[in-house]
């Protein structure tokens, strides 16, 4: 019996932390939301990872929503963390609604990717670099495409963001 209330008690405390994430997360993320004061013209939408899919989940499973399916093709700006991968990959990453860290030499294709995380591809032109990890909130722009797509090394995603060439800044640019 004593085990049992002091695992009730942690799970309490484990609930309590949760909450008190969901709440803080949100008024953190603001201040590195979309705004509207960048490069990209007025008709830049602002996308969220939670309006992804239909909620809830039906018996068809997840479905994207109108408003993602009507962004296809258009400019969006998207709010999230970039996955800390093992090695970076050149001319893309990923970004997921929360800190992710893949280890792909040892999960290999089981990775515990939520079915939102994106593939973020840079501009044509700075397709050979290599992005290192970011930690925090990225905003980031460009051209939304939603559809299956596979890459040359296998991996499927639903949601591509092709990044606008001035979203990176390289060491010495202005």
């Amino acid at each position: 019996m004593m085990i049992l209330i002091k695992l009730f008690r942690h799970v309490r405390c484990v609930c309590a932390f949760a909450t008190l994430l969901l709440i803080t997360l949100p008024s953190s993320a603001t201040r590195y939301a979309c705004d509207s004061g960048s490069s990209a013209d007025q008709s830049t939408i602002e996308i969220h990872f939670r309006h992804f899919f239909k909620q809830p989940v039906g018996p068809s499973g997840l479905e994207f929503t109108d408003s993602i399916r009507q962004a296809n093709g258009k400019s969006v700006c998207l709010t999230g963390y970039m996955v800390k991968q093992e090695t970076s990959v050149a001319g893309r990453f990923i970004l997921a609604p929360l800190p992710i860290e893949m280890h792909e030499h040892s999960d290999g294709e089981a990775d515990d990717l939520p079915a939102s995380a994106i593939i973020v591809y840079l501009d044509e032109s700075q397709k050979d670099l290599a992005i290192p990890h970011e930690a925090g909130l990225l905003a980031v722009r460009g051209i939304l495409a939603v559809g299956r797509h596979e890459d040359e090394d296998g991996r499927v995603s639903w949601v591509q963001l092709k990044l606008f060439p001035d979203q990176i800044k390289l060491h010495g640019d202005k």
